[in-house]
Parts: C-alpha cells; structure tokens; sequence
C-alpha cells in the first residue's frame, strides 16, 4: 500500500524540525553535528563543532564565548597571536571578569607571540608559563572555560589555524563538562603559578660542554659543540641534528620541530663541521637534547 503524498510530505518536514531542535538545543538523545554556523553566544544544553575551513571564522566563535562570559574565564593556549582575541579578553578584564591564562614556554617567548601576552599581562591579567622540571614537554591544551560554556579541540589562537589550516572546534555548554574542564585548567594554573619569565630576556650561557658531556647537565641553559654528522628529517618533518654514526646509542642531539623547522633552511650544509647548539638541555628516553626554534641557537665554526 503506497503512503499518500501529503503524508509522506508531513513526515520530511517533522524530521527536519527535530534534527534542527537536537542541533540548536543539544538534547541528550541527538549526537552533536559538523556545522559552520555564525558566530553567537554559546546556547544553555548544546554541542557544537566547527570545522575551520567553512567559515574561517573561529575566532569569532571564542570572542563571543569571551564576551558572554561573566563571572571567571580560564585559558590555555598552546600557539597565541590573535590580536582580537587578546582585545576581547582584556575587555573582559576590564568590566570585573576574573581572566586567567596558561602558554607554553618556548612558543608564548617567539617574537610573533611576545607582544600578545604582554598586552594581557600589561592588562593585569595572570598569565603563567608553562615549565616542567626535567626540561621536557611542552602546554599543548588549545581549551577556553567560563562560567557556563568551554571551547576546545585542535584550534590555536592564530591567524594561520583560522584561515589555513584544518581545524575543529567544540563549543559546548553541558554543566558537567564545564566543571570538569574548569578543574583541570585550575589545576594546572596552580601547578605553574609564578613561572612568569620575560618572554625577550634568554637567560646567559654559563657554560660551553662538549656533546658527549650534555647529560651530565640537563636543566641548563648552555651551549653545547660537536662535529655534525648529518641531518636527518623524520617523517613527521622534525629534524634532528646527529653527532654520531649511531643515533640510537648518541648521547645528545640537537632537535627543530617541523613547525619551526623551514626558518633554518637546509641543515645539511653544517655536515662535517663543528657547530654549536644553544639553549635549555633537556632529556628525552635517557638522551640529551636541545630543542631549537631560532635560527640564532647554531654557530658554525669559520672554515
């Protein structure tokens, strides 16, 4: 028996309203959907996730999540340039919300970052850094709470994550996950309270050692020299600088992530010679290694 037309009609548009009611409500019972809706206010009860490249307007999204917020707003950032965004949250400094961000160490003191956290800390918004003991690790949490909304996912404050690259983005308001997430970022905030170093002064070299003698000074800020062997990129695009035929049993190397890595050109050109590498000795699996993103930590010797 054929289901008459009106019926059948009825039936498409009942579907339609209840898909929109799960997608803007955020009912238990409806899975949050891909979308690229205008930036707004986050919504009591939904879920949503943004997908960079459809709109390219995360930043947006964060900024009306800041501008809504008003009791307390907690961050984490792993990459922050975004003017706007800086702007929108001294604002919210400004008319009495509590503001508090945590950034890595080693991207929060790159000169396109420096000047941003400046202007929130200038603002007299506590900003801490990001410093594991051992040297090793980085803040990678990309995540914004307040009172009654968070934001996260793979999204950096950055100009390139909002117009280039793919991203996504969860902006959602379930009571259960704001506390949690709002825990977690509190939790952290204490655990690094006060490491706040001046983002343009790099601390002095104490010492020159020799690569063979790094792991006797891991947390130091010092320059370490040996003969390059070679090269070698990974296929992630992370180079790493060997002094040894035998990089499993080496005791130090050098190491640029691929982010950092197109600044310092062909590396391959300090074979055979002897450079020096400066920064903070770390270690990693029981090696030692410096992690270099300016083109400024090698010095070649002068053939």
């Amino acid at each position: 028996m054929r289901m008459p037309l009106w019926r059948f009609t009825v039936m498409c548009v009942l579907a339609l309203a209840a898909g929109g009611a799960g997608y803007w409500l955020g009912t238990r019972d409806a899975a949050p959907e891909v979308a690229a809706p205008a930036a707004a206010t986050p919504v009591p009860g939904s879920v949503r996730v943004i997908y960079s490249l459809d709109r390219k307007r995360n930043d947006r999204e964060i900024i009306a999540l800041i501008d809504a917020a008003r009791s307390h707003i907690y961050f984490a950032m792993y990459e922050f340039t975004l003017r706007d965004v800086a702007d929108a949250l001294v604002a919210a400094r400004r008319r009495g919300v509590e503001v508090r961000g945590l950034v890595d160490a080693g991207e929060s003191a790159k000169p396109y970052a420096a000047p941003v956290i400046a202007e929130l800390r200038d603002a007299g918004i506590p900003i801490e850094t990001q410093r594991h003991a051992d040297g090793n690790g980085i803040m990678h949490i990309k995540a914004i709470v307040t009172e009654s909304a968070y934001a996260l996912g793979s999204y950096n404050w950055t100009a390139s994550a909002t117009a280039e690259n793919d991203e996504l983005l969860e902006i959602g308001t379930d009571p259960a996950l704001v506390n949690t997430y709002a825990a977690l970022l509190l939790r952290l905030l204490a655990v690094y309270q006060g490491n706040t170093p001046a983002p343009s002064a790099a601390p002095a070299t104490s010492a020159t050692y020799d690569y063979t003698e790094a792991s006797g000074h891991v947390g130091e800020y010092a320059a370490v020299r040996g003969t390059l062997v070679r090269a070698h990129v990974s296929g992630s695009g992370t180079v790493f600088l060997d002094f040894c035929s035998s990089y499993r049993s080496c005791p130090f190397a050098g190491v640029i992530f691929a982010d950092d890595a197109a600044a310092f050109g062909d590396l391959s050109r300090y074979a055979g010679r002897s450079i020096t590498l400066t920064g903070t000795i770390s270690s990693y699996r029981g090696r030692a290694e410096i992690k270099l993103s300016d083109p400024a930590q090698i010095s070649a010797t002068v053939r």
